[in-house]
C-alpha cells in the first residue's frame, strides 16, 4: 500500500514537472525531421505489451510508410502513448484499437466505454478525471500533457466519443 502510494505520488510529481516544462515558453523543444510512421509503429509495439493482459488487438493502417514531420521524437511518442494507454485502460477485454494514418491525420479509435458529453469538453484540463474504476490510478495529467505536446508541434487534436460505443482521437499534422 505504502509503496504504491509513493509510486503514484512520484508519477504525479513527474507529470506536473513535465506539464509545467511544456507550458513554459522558455522550454525549447528540439525539432528534427522525423518519420511519423516510425513513431506510431514504435508506440503501437509498446502499447501492445500492455494490451496483452486484456487481449486487446492493436491494428495499424497507414496510407504511407513515410510521412516526414518536424518534431521531437520522444515528445510525440509520449503524446501517442498517453492516448493509446488511455484507450487500453477504458477498452473492454478482447476488443480492438485502431491506429490509422490517412491524409496526414492520425486517428486512434477504441471501442471502450466512451466519454460523456458532459465530460468531453474538460478531458484536456489538468487533474480532470472521469471518476471510474479504470481511472483510479492515473494522475489526471496525461491528456493535459498530450495536448501541450500537440500544441507545441502545431498539431490539431479533435476528440469525438459516444458512451458505450467508443472514442476517437484525431491528430492533424
Amino acid at each position: 500500500q505504502m509503496l504504491s502510494e509513493s509510486l503514484s505520488l512520484q508519477r504525479l510529481v513527474n507529470d506536473l514537472l513535465d506539464l509545467s516544462k511544456l507550458q513554459s515558453s522558455d522550454f525549447v523543444i528540439e525539432m528534427q525531421e522525423l518519420n511519423l510512421c516510425d513513431i506510431l509503429s514504435d508506440v503501437a509495439r509498446s502499447v501492445s505489451h500492455l494490451a496483452q493482459d486484456k487481449r486487446i488487438e492493436i491494428r495499424q493502417e497507414y496510407d504511407t510508410m513515410s510521412l516526414l514531420v518536424l518534431g521531437d521524437y520522444g515528445r510525440l511518442r509520449q503524446m501517442f502513448f498517453i492516448i493509446l494507454d488511455n484507450a487500453v485502460k477504458f477498452s473492454p477485454v478482447g476488443s480492438k484499437i485502431d491506429i490509422s494514418l490517412k491524409d496526414r491525420t492520425v486517428s486512434i479509435i477504441d471501442h471502450g466505454k466512451g466519454i460523456s458529453d458532459g465530460d468531453l469538453p474538460y478531458i484536456f484540463d489538468r487533474f480532470y478525471k472521469v471518476r471510474s474504476e479504470e481511472n483510479k490510478s492515473g494522475s489526471g495529467l496525461g491528456l493535459a500533457i498530450a495536448k501541450q505536446i500537440a500544441d507545441r508541434h502545431g498539431v490539431e487534436v479533435l476528440v469525438s466519443s459516444r458512451l458505450d460505443v467508443g472514442t476517437e482521437y484525431k491528430m492533424k499534422f
